[in-house]
């Protein structure tokens, strides 16, 4: 084997171990985290706190969540990825082994809307693709990003069955503890995925430009917010934190009200992963064939058309199923045009920071829709309310989607 050919092969297999390694936690990570309705009754169970106060700590995790992704991601170019990755492994640990032992509002708000929300936002998309893409080539890291952000459906397919056998088997404390065990084995890989290249000399590699180089970080986000595009993109996310949060905390407990067995939901959610999976392939094939804003916009419309057939169709398991599979499609597919138009509008180099920002703007949604979502089923005994304030969400947000201008203003 000649010289370039092997070079070839070793920059091939590089690729593929950091692949492999960022989908392992992007897999875990979203696995914990889209399964929190998984685990609602259960917790509720466990810990006695009613649903209404359940629901206001899932909506502070889901703030948290966003909120730790851009403040890790400075840590991380202060200190190393390698630095944030290792904080996200044991933090998430702590989450997860501290969360069956609190037996008060106090304890589980510091444990499930705090501590385990901040090991997942840490290892989350954001700063997993920004810890592979400096060490691969860069015509490769679109279709790399791409798988990585497909893998959030393998979080469903694979942990929704497991983390409702484990509760079902062992109950909740042995359900949590059990999770814990693949988040401290992958300590090694959070040390290979981190360590830093170095050149023939030694020296580390210089990392890649951060955001907008020479431009304040301030001076950025103030041209972005003059953007009425970025402003509709940041509306849009909030709706879509919205939706995503309701389905991810109370669905599940949707399929519980309506009769069904928490193995239908956990069967349901795994079809929710691989339609997600479909969604996110999709919707990165159509970005580079259409135009980006058109695509956000079909996505974002789909979801109110879904939740219409949902309230009308009959209560069974097979519409359940299918809504579930429906909302799946058109849930992480919204992040390529999201970030491909903040991509195409501002700078390649300004993503990291801008849709860090329209991300914790996502989170915000999300945080109502948890918390107000168990308000609502507490004092009606019903879901119904919230999706009719999704569906009109979703109209707005595909109204406003086609009316980007994919340019500056």
């Amino acid at each position: 084997m000649d010289t370039n050919s092997k070079g070839k092969s070793d920059v091939l297999v590089k690729v593929a171990l950091l692949t492999f390694a960022g989908i392992f936690f992007i897999t875990i990570s979203s696995g914990i985290r889209n399964n929190y309705g998984i685990m609602l009754n259960a917790i509720i169970a466990h810990t006695g706190i009613p649903i209404a106060s359940m629901s206001l700590i899932l909506g502070v995790g889901q703030f948290v969540y966003g909120l730790v992704q851009p403040l890790f991601g400075i840590l991380a170019a202060k200190k190393g990825n390698r630095y944030a990755l290792v904080s996200g492994v044991f933090i998430t640990a702590a989450g997860l082994i501290l969360t069956p032992f609190s037996n008060s509002m106090f304890t589980l708000m510091l444990c499930l809307g705090i501590i385990l929300p901040t090991g997942t936002g840490i290892l989350s998309y954001g700063i997993i693709i920004g810890t592979i893409a400096p060490k691969i080539p860069a015509k490769m890291v679109i279709s790399i990003s791409g798988l990585v952000n497909a893998s959030v459906g393998l979080g469903n397919i694979l942990m929704s069955p497991l983390v409702n056998a484990l509760i079902e088997s062992g109950g909740f404390m042995y359900g949590m503890h059990m999770l814990a065990i693949p988040v401290i084995v992958s300590l090694p890989i959070a040390f290979f995925l981190g360590k830093n290249d170095r050149d023939k000399t030694g020296d580390v590699k210089a990392p890649a430009p951060q955001a907008a180089a020479g431009v304040a970080i301030k001076t950025l986000f103030a041209d972005a917010l003059k953007s009425r595009t970025y402003r509709y993109l940041m509306a849009g996310f909030f709706t879509c934190g919205f939706h995503m949060a309701l389905v991810i905390n109370h669905l599940p407990a949707e399929f519980v009200a309506q009769g069904f067995s928490p193995e239908s939901a956990a069967f349901a959610f795994s079809i929710f992963g691989v339609t997600t999976i479909a969604g996110s392939v999709l919707s990165g094939i159509f970005c580079s064939k259409l135009k980006m804003k058109n695509v956000l916009g079909f996505l974002y419309g789909l979801r109110p058309l879904t939740i219409l057939l949902f309230l009308l169709m009959p209560r069974t398991l097979a519409s359940m199923t299918l809504f579930t599979a429906l909302l799946g499609f058109s849930g992480a597919s919204t992040v390529p045009p999201v970030s491909g138009t903040v991509g195409k509008i501002f700078g390649a180099t300004s993503i990291a920071m801008l849709y860090g920002l329209v991300f914790v703007v996502h989170q915000i949604g999300a945080f109502f829709s948890a918390w107000l979502a168990g308000i609502c089923f507490y004092l009606t005994g019903s879901y119904t309310p919230m999706w009719i304030a999704a569906l009109t969400l979703g109209l707005f947000a595909s109204v406003i989607s086609f009316a980007i201008r994919e340019q500056k203003g």
